[in-house]
């Protein structure tokens, strides 16, 4: 588990409003998630979560926290049982932080080593929360810096306690407005495709509990 550094998440200061603002905060009307993938050649399978820690894939699964004022944001320790990881943590703003957020990094495919996934058009999850809510949405490539400003593409998904599939066209997907040059277009970042974030970023005025489960992730065509 690794907490990220006040300076290397500056950019996360208006995050959610930001992402609306982009036409972010439509989200696909949600379908029961289902035991198996589809077994019809048009669904791959980037993630199934291994218990204890990991992917089936072979790829690894890390749990992070930020805040704007250090010890404003924890990360619990990450659990994973038929094939659902849970996140847990605590954001609370008592240093006055105004961005904080707990968040989950999946590794993509065979041994999370970076993919062509531009032929795909979809991202599925199987994501809940203990309370009704908004997890944001983050796919990875694997520029090191630009994973470092925050200047992959995001969405954000309102979600539920049930653990449900949420399909989310990969054209919905945006850098921040603030990225400039850093930013990079889910494009370009289908071409290298390393990883998956999802993260639970709202700070309220008192403490937070972070509780929200991440399960098999896959592309559609």
């Amino acid at each position: 588990m690794n907490t990220r550094s006040t300076a290397s998440r500056a950019w996360l200061a208006g995050t959610i409003v930001g992402a609306f603002a982009a036409g972010c905060a439509t989200a696909p009307a949600p379908t029961p998630a289902s035991a198996e993938p589809a077994v019809d050649g048009n669904r791959l399978v980037l993630a199934t979560m291994k218990a204890g820690s990991g992917t089936d894939q072979g790829a690894s699964t890390d749990g992070f926290a930020y805040a704007e004022k250090a010890g404003d944001a924890s990360v619990g320790k990450l659990a994973a049982a038929n094939g659902v990881a849970r996140v847990t943590g605590v954001i609370w703003p008592q240093k006055g932080s105004t961005w904080a957020g707990v968040g989950f990094t999946v590794g993509v495919g065979d041994g999370g080593k970076p993919m062509d996934a531009s032929a795909y058009k979809t991202l599925t999850l199987q994501l809940a929360a203990s309370t009704p809510g908004v997890l944001r949405i983050r796919v990875l490539g694997d520029e090191k810096a630009i994973r470092d400003a925050g200047c992959y593409p995001v969405v954000l998904q309102p979600v539920t306690p049930e653990l449900r599939e949420y399909s989310i066209s990969l054209a919905r997907f945006a850098s921040e407005s603030y990225c400039g040059a850093n930013a990079r277009t889910v494009a370009v970042t289908q071409g290298a495709l390393s990883a998956v974030e999802v993260a639970d970023a709202k700070v309220g005025a008192g403490k937070r509990d972070i509780d929200f489960q991440v399960g098999r992730i896959t592309l559609g065509r």
